[in-house]
């Protein structure tokens, strides 16, 4: 019975999603000639071809199985190590990240996820931006993560879509007042891009009057009444209502994702937001 290494899996993976071996075997602190080796090692044992001879790097039916099929059993023999590591060292802490909009909702559910995740002594919590915390989950610092946007190389990420909304301090804030005033997270997060984007598109001028990654700075600066905030319907403070200027261009809605090191932890993270997204449209 023929079987293929994990090792030769990965650098075949790498090799077609780096769509190069020197890039491959630079991700994979290999050699180039290695790399080629253990690919050419892929075909032997697949008895076909993986690429096409007449346009580089595009797979062949054959290439294109070894692909889908590599990256799940790769993803797999991932998640086992790591669970194992877990699991053997029950009183590790659980590292959970979380964007910092979601802090007061989730922080008080720490011990729910523990009881799910069967985890040892505590948490240790990292609240961030939401592209800190992927890179972070990508470099095996987190355990479970749960963010806003996209995320899609995270191919077995829970993902919902919600809804977003223009929220300030009610009357204080006066929505018709030109240009509009704007407190948002900083340029190139979604939210951000999201509320800007909206209102170019409306043709409304606007004033970023306030600009932080910590949404506690975001939620005080809309209390106080300095501007108009975008915000995660059913995550914006106590204190902040829904603009009703109707004016106002309606945002598009956004995408959460949780980020999850095994499916044991994705199943105790799942619980972990229930409450949080229940009416929220799952992805």
């Amino acid at each position: 019975m023929r079987s293929i290494p994990v090792d030769v899996l990965r650098a075949f993976v790498a090799v077609v999603e780096a769509r190069g071996f020197t890039r491959a075997a630079e991700e994979l602190g290999r050699s180039q000639p290695t790399i080629s080796l253990q690919v050419k090692r892929l075909e032997e044992l697949a008895e076909a071809p993986l690429f096409e001879k007449v346009a580089r790097f595009e797979l062949t039916p054959v290439g294109a199985v070894c692909f889908e099929y590599g990256k799940r059993l790769i993803r797999l023999h991932d998640d086992m190590l790591d669970e194992a590591s877990r699991r053997k060292t029950p009183g590790a802490r659980l590292r959970v990240g979380m964007s910092s909009e979601f802090a007061s909702r989730l922080t008080p559910r720490l011990g729910r996820l523990r009881a799910e995740a069967a985890a040892g002594s505590g948490f240790e919590v990292i609240t961030d931006a939401s592209d800190s915390l992927a890179a972070a989950f990508r470099q095996k610092a987190l355990d479970i993560a749960i963010l806003v946007g996209e995320e899609r190389e995270f191919g077995n990420a829970d993902r919902w879509r919600a809804p977003l909304g223009w929220f300030g301090s009610g009357a204080a804030v006066r929505t018709r007042k030109k240009p509009l005033p704007l407190v948002v997270p900083p340029q190139g997060t979604t939210l951000h891009e999201a509320a800007v984007g909206t209102l170019r598109s409306a043709g409304l001028t606007f004033d970023i009057v306030c600009a932080s990654a910590d949404f506690v700075v975001l939620a005080s600066a809309a209390s106080a009444g300095l501007g108009v905030a975008p915000m995660i319907e059913g995550f914006a403070p106590d204190g902040l209502k829904p603009c009703p200027d109707k004016s106002l261009p309606a945002l598009p809605p956004v995408t959460l994702a949780l980020l999850a090191r095994s499916p044991s932890l994705a199943s105790a993270g799942r619980l972990w937001v229930a409450d949080a997204v229940a009416t929220m449209q799952p992805l």
